[in-house]
């Protein structure tokens, strides 16, 4: 029976989580065996892939951040009660391990501590340890604090986080879009010219050996103008990406400016991950440890 269980879990998980068709990709993974009713899995490299077969039931983006959710190692509650809010999300910065939730004094303290520390010992890592409560307010405060600034002033708490991710990008956007019309119009300005040329030396006007120096100095402009022209529209695209990026994340915080309790949903719809570290060198219970939390949001990572 649990052979038929796992059998059946395994199924459902490709048919219905899994499964590619989802954002309008074909996969096929079995044959008929022998010529028979029978189907047999191929190996991997054999399956036939056919992207955008047919509408999609969801974005690609959301069919990889649920596989990405697949992959987290998640702990079973084995208590109604028991608070997971943070489970698959809180990891050692270090070691990138994720933080293991324990228990103390009865399971009436709640803590969190490093899950490679905590199996090997410190000689592999440190404990990392922290409150849950201690966690529970500082980010419930950061998305308090961000939502209310995307509220009160989205242009600027845009711009702000706009010249936080691509600072140098930002800064020289005009100049990089006259740099490239600049770059565009000599490419052009050589194709004129190179068809000129091109008809002196078929004329007998331009002598071979002057046309083939032309050729030659043509070809190393030409190239270092795509070049150029390549690295301006990345930067650009950049710029583009993290506006959009930083857009879709507005309107998701500004959807929390006023709530008293976190929960799953809005923990998972908000938050990639939530890393800790602290001052190397110091023990657990020495006076001025540093624990630093940093807390990576969808879309534009960490906003400190």
């Amino acid at each position: 029976m649990s052979k038929f269980r796992k059998i059946h879990k395994n199924f459902c998980r490709f048919t219905i989580i899994e499964n590619k068709q989802n954002y309008s990709v074909f996969v096929q993974k079995t044959n008929l065996c022998n010529n028979t009713v029978l189907l047999i899995y191929s190996p991997k490299d054999e399956w036939i892939v056919v992207p955008n077969m047919h509408e999609a039931i969801v974005s690609r983006e959301l069919f990889e951040e649920a596989q990405a959710k697949l992959k987290t190692r998640k702990k079973i509650c084995t208590d109604p009660s028991e608070p997971l809010l943070f489970s698959g999300l809180f990891f050692c910065e270090a070691c990138g391990s994720a933080m293991r939730q324990g228990y103390a004094q009865k399971r009436k303290y709640v803590y969190f501590s490093c899950a490679k520390s905590k199996a090997i010992g410190t000689i592999a890592c440190s404990t990392h340890y922290i409150n849950y409560n201690m966690l529970y307010e500082v980010v419930r405060e950061d998305i308090k604090r961000n939502a209310v600034l995307f509220s009160e002033d989205r242009e600027q708490a845009t711009q702000k986080l706009l010249e936080l991710k691509c600072a140098d990008e930002q800064k020289r956007v005009s100049k990089m879009q006259k740099e490239l019309a600049s770059a565009e119009k000599r490419l052009a300005e050589l194709d004129v010219k190179l068809k000129r040329t091109y008809e002196d030396n078929l004329s007998g006007k331009l002598p071979d050996h002057i046309f083939s120096m032309f050729i030659s100095d043509y070809d190393d402009e030409k190239a270092a103008l795509k070049a150029t022209i390549t690295s301006i529209k990345r930067s650009l695209e950049k710029v583009r990406d993290a506006e959009a990026d930083i857009d879709r994340f507005a309107k998701l915080i500004r959807k929390y400016t006023s709530f008293e309790e976190l929960d799953r949903f809005m923990l998972n719809e908000l938050i990639d991950r939530i890393t800790i570290y602290e001052t190397p060198d110091m023990g657990r219970y020495r006076k001025g440890k540093e624990k630093i939390i940093t807390i990576y949001y969808k879309f534009v990572g960490a906003l400190q």
